[in-house]
Formats: structure tokens, C-alpha cells, sequence
């Protein structure tokens, strides 16, 4: 018989262990690999930038205003940077705050709309997805994104359960955090949360909502408020956020960032794994239960809203559907309770064949990373010894399984799902810098190491980046640079940009003296050879990207 204290106790400290869970596993290792290019770079020099000018309210890239996202990313990072250091865990050391804080957001949810043990289960569905481990590493805006709109859903939530001024006013507080953090995108849940709770009978309490005089003036401070202020000291700003920032990214492929439209609608089932399964099963039954069941109309619109803008949109990131997670977690969760019922030791006939479909799946899975691992080990030695290594632990994993399976354990089976993605991602994590090469000509992306030789450059060498950005730049090096054929945001910094940012190949020509140094593409330095009329000499490199000197052509008389 359970002890009555004890279990008070666990109950009591279960936010806790729920947000540890969601933190612990995403803060181990976060600062083994190097800043990855160019997300993670562009947002942690931006940060430091902030650190160093004592500028919290205007960003900086390079040297120049930079204006594409709202600072809560910036401020978060830099705050991180002055707890730990201007290293990687600093830079991404609120990441963990982030997923512990949606992990408990999930929970809370799940417990509002169904009961406690879907909130348990949704969170440890959440926590324990290829997708959250592998996106709440790294420093961009959507893992805050995705912690704050679970809030601001939680927040709603909870005030149409209590419609009292603390829920008003914690709603909106959320909700002026999203848009800090990203935008008018931050506010997509919102286009499905609201249709249903009309639909099933809250109308009154939304209402009265969106005309409370308080709640609006939170949102106008401390989430338009920055906008407002820049809109007002930089002519031309508001339209930039609005169009090129906002209108832009959803209608046209301006950033670069197309994608077959069916792009999300396969990215989210497969980012649940291990659960995937599970979420179509669970699917079929909250569309059956659409308008009959609070919870699946608020679960269904919450997921099929924003997931159907971002479908349309000609802009499409990973990233972008990381919020989406919370609802898909919610929904699986119905269905792995149905498999794995608490009342129960043994497995039922549908957790049999689920464990053993995954257990089918990761064994084929190991087999092909070793594969890889063994093709590639020459040419990419330690991502292959890393690959392999995966894939023997998927392999192991596939056998724990079976074996579970076989003996008929539901607490086994449910454990090893359960761990098959932290597991590997704890195992595979410090073996990874984010340097490494892939293949012959390719390599992961962060350059930390080549830019850390570089700040070790006296602070007067004069430098020029040609034709692509190494955004992790000032992070690392803690000095601006002057680039060529670069495509930089000037308009809003046009006197700095007239002494950072060559345009044409006259400009170059005119910079270069001996002393300067060259940082490039090794597929660029033919070209700038032929543009100076020099020869470029080779001091150092990493992966793709090369430091040289140029010396003037000798031509034999």
C-alpha cells in the first residue's frame, strides 16, 4: 500500500521533476559543439554585441543595425553570456529554461483539459521526440517561441476555466512575450484557439477578453512597445517589419526558404518519433470527436490553424513548427494511454505490435547509420564514428525491446521507447564540435575554430570577409568587419555601411594593401585573384573557408 505522505510529496514536487525532465537532458552538452551557421551565429554575435555596447535596445550584426527579429532572443542569450561566460553554454544557456518551462506548460495543459495523467503523458511524450531534443539545442528564436506560446495557450486556458484579472492579465503578458520573440507569428496559435472556444460556448469570456482595457495596455508596452520606439527612431522600420519581415516571408520565396507544400505535414508526424504511430491512431478518433469534445476541438484547431498557414507559406524552416509540438503531444497522448494502460503490468495486443513496428523501424535505422558510418569513415572519421556508434545503440535498443516484448513487460517497453532519443542524443553529443566534414568539399557548418584563431589577431589587423558571412563573426571575435559581395540589411545604418560594406569590385581593389587579410570561400579565391590582380596567399583555413594574404602579380619582363 502506497504511503499517503509520500505520494503527497511526489505530488507536490511532479512541476518540478516535469520541468528537470524537460531541462535536464537539453543542458547536458549544450555548449560541446560551436556555434552553427548561420542561425545560431547571427543570434549569439547579436547578443554579444548587446553585451559589449551596454545596447539592449537596438541590435547589432557585425557592426550594423539589424532589425529581421524583435531582441527577446538577443536578451535571453546575452543574459546567458553574462552568467556563464561568452562561450557556447552561455549563448544557449536559456534554451533549457525554455524546454523545462514547455514541458511544464504541456503538462498543465493536458491536466486542464483532460486530466493529469494525459498531462503527464504529453510531456513525456514532448520531452522524449526526436524533434524537441534536436531543435531546443539550437540558439534561434523558436525555441522561445514554442515556450512562450505553450504559456500564453496555458494562460487562455486557464482563464476561460477562472475568468479572473490575474488569467486576463498573464494571458497577455504571454502573448506580448511571443510577439517579442518572433513577431505577429508568435500570435498563430491564437487563429485557432479562439474559433474554438467560440465553438464551444465561450464566447462571452473571449469577448471580454479582447476588450479588457488592462490586458491591451500590457500587450501595447511589452509587446509593441519596442517595435513602436525603433518604428519612431528609424524612418522606414515600420514598413520593414511589416512587409519585408512579415507580409514577404509568407508570400514570396524573398528569403530563400521554399519548400514543397506538404513540407510540415510530413516534418511533424516524423518529429514525434518515437510516437508517431501513436498520433495517427489518436487522430482518427479527435476529428470523430470534433465539437462533441472541449479538448479535441481546442487540440485539433490549435494544431490545424497554424500548421495550415505554414503550409501556404512559401517560407518554410524546421523551426517554424517546433510550437506545433505541444498540441501533437497532447493529442498522442490519448492513444498511448489507451496502449499503455496504468492499470495494467502486462502489454495489451496494440502495445505489442507498436513495440515491435519501433522496435522494426531502429533496428533498420542502426543498420543504416552504421552503414554510413562504414562507407563514409575515411573521409569523415569522427561523424563516422559516431554514426556507427548510434547505430549499434539503436540496434541494442531494437533487441531491449523485442526482449520486453517477449516477456511481456509494459514497464520495459514503455521505458525503452521512452529513452530511444534522449539515450542516443546523450551517447552521440560529445563526440560532435560542428566542424567536422562530411564528405570530401563538405562540412558541418560552425566555424568556431577558424574564428577563434582569428581573434587572437592583433585588434588593428585590418580584415575583409568576401562573399559570404560568417555570422558567428563578432561572437567569437569580438571585432566587426568590413565585407565584400556580401548581402547586408544597410538602410537603417547607411553611415557605418559606408565603411564596412564594399559593393563593387573598385571598392575592393581600393581597401586592399599588404597588410590586409582575406577571409573567403576556397571556391572564391580564383575569382578575388582576378578582381585585385593578386596572388593570395594561404596563412590558415578551416573546412571550406580560408584566411590569405594578397601579394601583387610579378610579371617577367
Amino acid at each position: 500500500m502506497a504511503n499517503p505522505k509520500s505520494s503527497k510529496l511526489l505530488t507536490r514536487a511532479l512541476p518540478l521533476i516535469i520541468f528537470l525532465v524537460g531541462a535536464l537532458p537539453i543542458l547536458l552538452h549544450l555548449g560541446t559543439a560551436g556555434l552553427f551557421e548561420t542561425s545560431e551565429g547571427r543570434y549569439a554575435s547579436v547578443a554579444r554585441y548587446m553585451l559589449d555596447s551596454e545596447d539592449w535596445l537596438t541590435p547589432h550584426q557585425n557592426g550594423l543595425k539589424h532589425f529581421t527579429k524583435p531582441p527577446l532572443t538577443y536578451w535571453l542569450s546575452a543574459a546567458g553570456m553574462k552568467i556563464a561566460g561568452i562561450n557556447e553554454l552561455g549563448a544557449r544557456l536559456f534554451l533549457s529554461i525554455a524546454a523545462g518551462l514547455t514541458a511544464l506548460g504541456t503538462f498543465y495543459i493536458g491536466r486542464l483539459l483532460i486530466d493529469r495523467t494525459t498531462g503527464i503523458l504529453a510531456s513525456i511524450i514532448l520531452v522524449s521526440s526526436l524533434f524537441f531534443q534536436i531543435q531546443f539545442r539550437g540558439l534561434t528564436t523558436d525555441p522561445y517561441l514554442a515556450a512562450f506560446e505553450t504559456l500564453m495557450a496555458l494562460t487562455f486556458f486557464c482563464y476561460l476555466k477562472n475568468p479572473r484579472q490575474l488569467w486576463e492579465n498573464a494571458f497577455w503578458l504571454m502573448a506580448a512575450a511571443a510577439m517579442m520573440t518572433k513577431g505577429p507569428p508568435g500570435l498563430l496559435p491564437l487563429l485557432g484557439l479562439i474559433p474554438a472556444a467560440i465553438l464551444i460556448g465561450h464566447a462571452s469570456s473571449v469577448t471580454r477578453l479582447f476588450k479588457s482595457i488592462s490586458g491591451w495596455i500590457i500587450f501595447v508596452i511589452f509587446g509593441l512597445g519596442w517595435y513602436l520606439l525603433m518604428a519612431l527612431m528609424h524612418p522606414g522600420l515600420l514598413s520593414y517589419f511589416l512587409i519585408d519581415e512579415t507580409i514577404k516571408r509568407v508570400a514570396s520565396d524573398t528569403h530563400q526558404r521554399s519548400a514543397p507544400f506538404y513540407y510540415f505535414i510530413v516534418l511533424l508526424p516524423l518529429g514525434v518519433f518515437p510516437w508517431s504511430a501513436f498520433f495517427f491512431s489518436a487522430l482518427s478518433g479527435l476529428i470523430a470527436n470534433f465539437k462533441k469534445n472541449q479538448a479535441s476541438t481546442f487540440l485539433l484547431l490549435w494544431l490545424t490553424v497554424p500548421l495550415l498557414v505554414f503550409t501556404i507559406s512559401r517560407s518554410k524552416l524546421a523551426g517554424y513548427a517546433l510550437p506545433l509540438l505541444v498540441p501533437l503531444a497532447l493529442i498522442t497522448a490519448a492513444s498511448v494511454r489507451r496502449t499503455f494502460p496504468a492499470n495494467r503490468k502486462d502489454l495489451t495486443a496494440s502495445a505489442q505490435r507498436h513495440s515491435v513496428v519501433i522496435a522494426a523501424f531502429i533496428a533498420l535505422s542502426g543498420m543504416a547509420l552504421s552503414g554510413w558510418g562504414y562507407i563514409n569513415y575515411e573521409q569523415a572519421t569522427t561523424l563516422a564514428q559516431t554514426a556507427i556508434f548510434a547505430g549499434i545503440f539503436w540496434l541494442f535498443s531494437s533487441l531491449m525491446l523485442i526482449a520486453f516484448v517477449v516477456k511481456n513487460n509494459r514497464n520495459g517497453a514503455f521505458a525503452v521507447i521512452t529513452l530511444l532519443v534522449p539515450a542516443l542524443m546523450f551517447f552521440i553529443l560529445p563526440g560532435i564540435r560542428g566542424n567536422e566534414p562530411l564528405r570530401e568539399g563538405k562540412y558541418l557548418t560552425s566555424q568556431w575554430l577558424l574564428l577563434k584563431r582569428i581573434a587572437t589577431l592583433p585588434p588593428e589587423q585590418k580584415i575583409i570577409c568576401i562573399d559570404n558571412m560568417i555570422e558567428g563573426w563578432y561572437f567569437y571575435t569580438g571585432r566587426e568587419v568590413t565585407t565584400f559581395n556580401v548581402n547586408r540589411v544597410t538602410q537603417f545604418d547607411i553611415e557605418r555601411a559606408n565603411t564596412l560594406v564594399l559593393n563593387d569590385n573598385e571598392a575592393l581593389r581600393q581597401a586592399l594593401d599588404s597588410d590586409t587579410m582575406l577571409v573567403l570561400p576556397h571556391k572564391s579565391i580564383e575569382k578575388i585573384e582576378n578582381i585585385t590582380g593578386t596572388s593570395l596567399h594561404i596563412i590558415t583555413g578551416e573546412g571550406s573557408w580560408k584566411v590569405a594574404m594578397p601579394t601583387r602579380k610579378t610579371f617577367k619582363q
